[in-house]
């Protein structure tokens, strides 16, 4: 690994600069020493030793020339971590200035960075993730690992699947409720749920029954998704994020005390489309929509929340767990070993999983589709 690995931004001051200013900048910044710049080149370092010791002699008229040291090395961002770690342990050093290959000041790296770093110990700050019914895909953005793309694409058939079946159930209901009716009512009942909600043409019979409709084929919909291996391997998933972004050690005994919810969740975004979708869709007047989609606003994390702990999200087995700690690790390695890869935004877009997941969902829905009217009957989904 290279320093340019683990390199940190830094503040610079200049030799007329206010000792007060030098302070704060390291305050604020955390790090411990700050380089002196002229045009770009490092001319000398300010440690925060020195700046404590001048302090209290009160001597706040000096400037950052005064008391900058110069002559103190500074490493190329292509060098080992292990150069830079025996650099500051033979010249007794807090952190060291990194350059680029201009010569320019590119930031710096402390004792911590290159101890994080030797004892494999950094860690991305946010990480993202999706259950499969494979395994676990946890992704950085610029890193994946665990699963692959096909099964990404599983997921949004197994979706797809779940959405068709809960559609088929819902209208199973309503022919045998249709069944039942005209048998007691004969032709009064002539209308029926049926064929209307499956064609979208007539009317039903009762006042809001395609408004409540809806909202059952989704209760459905999430049922069918919590008897899926999907939300095992969606609680695995959660608890290793929870363990990596706490900075705990990724063991069996530990993962599985973290929590399966997550507060940034797909789930939740499902929460505020369907607040906001209901609202909008809605009989009501415009005032009371916008005061809905305003309480969505207000109210959906906490909604998402609660679906993922009611329908999206349960404790997962022991294989599952195993499966969801193979994938952190092999993230971590990828990350320890190239912290800061960075891929342009069309990368970091097809690694964030959604793509493939809304790709394995389309085309199911559309050979469904295709193979429902080839022989003659309307279209189940859409």
């Amino acid at each position: 690994m290279l320093v340019r690995d683990i390199v940190r931004s830094c503040p610079a001051v200049s030799v007329t600069d206010s000792l007060g200013k030098a302070a704060e900048a390291m305050r604020q910044s955390g790090c411990p020493i700050l380089p002196v710049l002229q045009d770009g080149f490092i001319v000398g370092m300010i440690d925060e030793e020195s700046l404590f010791a001048v302090s209290l002699n009160h001597h706040r008229d000096l400037k950052v020339g005064d008391l900058m040291k110069s002559g103190i090395p500074s490493v190329h961002w292509d060098a080992t971590i292990s150069y830079a770690a025996w650099l500051m342990k033979t010249q007794n050093l807090p952190a060291l200035p990194i350059i680029g290959p201009d010569g320019r000041f590119r930031g710096i790296v402390t004792k911590t960075d290159v101890t994080s770093a030797l004892l494999r110990g950094l860690r991305p700050t946010r990480i993202g993730g999706m259950a499969t019914p494979f395994g676990v895909y946890l992704t950085t953005g610029n890193h994946s690992a665990g699963v692959g793309n096909l099964a990404l694409i599983a997921t949004g058939i197994t979706m797809a699947i779940c959405l068709i079946t809960a559609r088929l159930l819902v209208l199973a209901l309503l022919y045998l409720f249709d069944v039942l009716m005209y048998s007691v009512f004969g032709e009064s009942y002539a209308s029926g749920l049926f064929v209307p909600y499956l064609t979208g043409f007539g009317f039903a019979p009762f006042p809001y029954a395609f408004e409540i409709l809806p909202w059952v084929e989704i209760l459905f919909f999430f049922a069918l998704m919590r008897l899926s291996p999907l939300t095992g391997y969606h609680g695995a998933e959660h608890q290793v994020v929870h363990a990596i972004e706490r900075g705990e050690d990724l063991r069996p005994e530990v993962v599985s005390q973290m929590p399966l919810e997550h507060p940034r969740c797909g789930t939740n975004l499902a929460a505020l489309a369907l607040l906001v979708g209901t609202a909008l869709v809605s009989n009501f007047s415009p005032t009371i929509k916008v005061a809905l989609v305003v309480i969505a606003f207000l109210f959906w994390r906490q909604l998402g929340m609660w679906l993922q702990r009611i329908f999206t999200v349960k404790r997962p087995k022991p294989h599952q767990l195993m499966n969801g700690l193979k994938a952190g690790e092999e993230l971590l390695i990828k990350f320890q070993h190239q912290p800061q890869r960075f891929l342009p935004l069309v990368g970091q877009i097809w690694n964030m999983g959604f793509l493939q997941i809304l790709a394995g969902a389309w085309l199911t829905l559309l050979c469904v589709n295709q193979i429902v009217t080839a022989f003659g009957f309307p279209r189940i989904i859409f």
